[in-house]
């Protein structure tokens, strides 16, 4: 992973001390300027707009080039450029001496260019300030990008975004929402600044401008255009950014000003806002992908129920704390009676809909520390930890009572043929002692519920017994 640029802790030589404009700027392979100082406009004259759409290399004059940027080494690997002179154009055509300092990053295709006007007079405070605000604006959001690729869950990285973007916004207050898994929502995941405490928690995507539009949106009471919804107290000026990955717009960054003071600083800081909602974008796109891979790995995608793999993990797992703290484990394994011939009768697709019918039945009746799982085809178990034999066998009847109130239905409504599972119980450490022989002591407590007639229950009995019925409600 490449890592956020660090400055070069050097003083560039100027020529002549007292100016009060310095210029800097982080600059990319292509001319883009992706940091800069707000002294650019105000020495060359242009306004924001017209200066955001300008590279490097328009500016530069054509002649000045290749002594600026050697056309051999033109990112400083090999060497550097001292306090240079070449011109710059502005924004009456005419061009400006400029002595120039070119700094290698250590980000690859990255340079950072400081210049002062060679004619005027200046001092080197003034430049050394805004390159150590640079400077600590990087290691910010340095420090925040990489937290945030080592977050493993959503709620890990809302902590690493309320603890960054507070630091990283320099006292302007704003909010960061994060589209919810249906997308018809958006949840606020962090506030910092003077944000009202009562403020909505949720919003819908058109409250935003923003996101209606899919870019930013900026907002200025002495503009025409109108504020989000989204803001309870009007701001005298805000911005609000999409957070886009690769393919959806995964969360908002919006920050505003209360303040009826024309703030100089704040352009300057929507240039700084731009580059933290990239990292933020970025980051949170990275951990979307990863709990989307990671839910693929370890979920069944018919049922949405952990698969086999996750099953035999977990079970690992549960089985090696109920050994340390003396406690049980129950297993219910369950099998859809008839299976091949409801698919046969009805169709593939009546089947898959019955399958997914019982695995959202299994995920509402269980407690929030059991494991419901598709084992494979048409079988299905359930993980227990702590729970007593008798927990385990009313659960599994509960089950089975639940199953034959499913009712699949075609397209055109009618009913298709009843439900119903046969189920075999185990426990942990009375049945077996580990996960293969404990699935095994459960599985021949289903066989011998198939073997009795099916839609009955079977309860696991010691190694080398016959399994134990148990009464189902009819």
């Amino acid at each position: 992973m490449a890592q956020m640029p660090d400055l070069v802790r050097l003083k560039p030589s100027v020529s002549s001390p007292g100016s009060s404009l310095e210029l800097f700027c982080s600059l990319r392979r292509d001319g883009i300027m992706a940091m800069r100082n707000e002294a650019w406009e105000r020495f060359l004259g242009y306004s924001p707009e017209e200066f955001s759409s300008l590279s490097f290399f328009e500016l530069l004059h054509p002649d000045d080039h290749d002594r600026i940027i050697p056309p051999d080494d033109p990112f400083c690997e090999k060497s550097l450029t001292l306090g240079i002179n070449g011109r710059v154009r502005c924004a009456d055509g005419v061009y400006k001496q400029v002595a120039w300092t070119i700094l290698p990053a250590r980000e690859p295709g990255v340079i950072y260019a400081l210049g002062h006007d060679a004619i005027g007079s200046g001092a080197t405070e003034t430049l050394t300030a805004e390159i150590e605000r640079l400077h600590n604006d990087i290691d910010i959001m340095a420090a925040m990008r990489d937290h945030l690729d080592m977050c493993v869950t959503m709620q890990e990285a809302c902590h690493v975004i309320r603890r960054f973007c507070h630091e990283a916004m320099g006292g302007w207050p704003g909010e960061v929402w994060i589209t919810n898994p249906s997308r018809n929502l958006l949840e606020r995941v962090a506030r910092w600044g003077d944000g009202d405490e009562d403020m909505m928690a949720t919003m819908e995507p058109p409250d935003c401008w923003g996101m209606r539009g899919g870019r930013p949106h900026t907002f200025d009471q002495e503009g025409a255009v109108v504020a989000c919804k989204h803001h309870k107290v009007l701001p005298r000026r805000s911005i609000c950014i999409p957070l886009k990955g690769a393919a959806d717009v995964v969360g908002l960054l919006t920050t505003w000003g209360l303040s009826d003071d024309n703030d100089p600083g704040w352009h300057a800081y929507l240039r700084r806002t731009a580059t933290i909602a990239e990292v933020l974008a970025m980051g949170l796109a990275n951990l979307t992908l990863r709990e989307t891979l990671r839910s693929q790995s370890i979920r069944d995608p018919l049922t949405a129920l952990f698969n086999r793999r996750f099953m035999e993990e977990s079970f690992d797992r549960e089985l090696a704390r109920a050994a340390r703290h003396g406690s049980s484990v129950g297993l219910i394994v369950l099998d859809l009676d008839n299976f091949k011939h409801f698919n046969d009768e009805f169709g593939h697709q009546a089947g898959d809909t019955a399958l997914i019918e019982v695995g959202a039945l299994l995920r509402d009746s269980i407690r929030t520390e059991d494991v419901a799982c598709r084992y494979g085809g048409e079988e299905f178990s359930v993980i227990m930890p702590g729970a007593p034999l008798e927990a385990v066998v009313r659960r599994a009847e509960a089950i089975a009572n639940a199953v034959r109130a499913i009712s699949v239905r075609e397209v055109g409504g009618r009913i298709l043929g009843p439900l119903t599972v046969s189920l075999g119980v185990a426990l942990y450490p009375d049945h077996a002692q580990t996960r293969g022989a404990l699935i095994e002591a459960a599985d021949l407590a289903l066989f011998a519920a198939k073997a009795a007639g099916r839609d009955c229950l079977r309860v696991a009995t010691a190694a080398g017994s016959h399994p134990a019925s148990a009464q189902v409600d009819q």
